[in-house]
């Protein structure tokens, strides 16, 4: 049952996953068995919390009316980086 707390919650399941390497939520649905869809739902909801950071990238193979679609992926935010020079 939800919120019961037998289940660990999704902040739980996803973070040791995301690194400082971007992944997409499809391979990190495919980790934890889930569907894409709500891994990509949950990980927006990280986003507003800014526990995660995305990036939007070209799909590389599918097209939408002769343009290339793009492809969210995401990573760990960064915490105390450096900025860029």
């Amino acid at each position: 049952m939800p919120g019961d707390g037998s289940e660990p919650s999704w902040d739980d399941r996803l973070l040791p996953l995301l690194t400082d390497a971007w992944v997409s939520p499809e391979a990190l649905a495919a980790r934890l068995g889930a569907k894409p869809f709500t891994v990509l739902a949950r990980l927006k909801a990280m986003m507003r919390r800014n526990l995660v950071e995305r990036r939007l990238v070209k799909h590389p193979t599918k097209t939408h009316a002769g343009r290339p679609l793009q492809q969210a992926q995401f990573r760990r935010t960064q915490f105390g980086r450096k900025p860029p020079d």
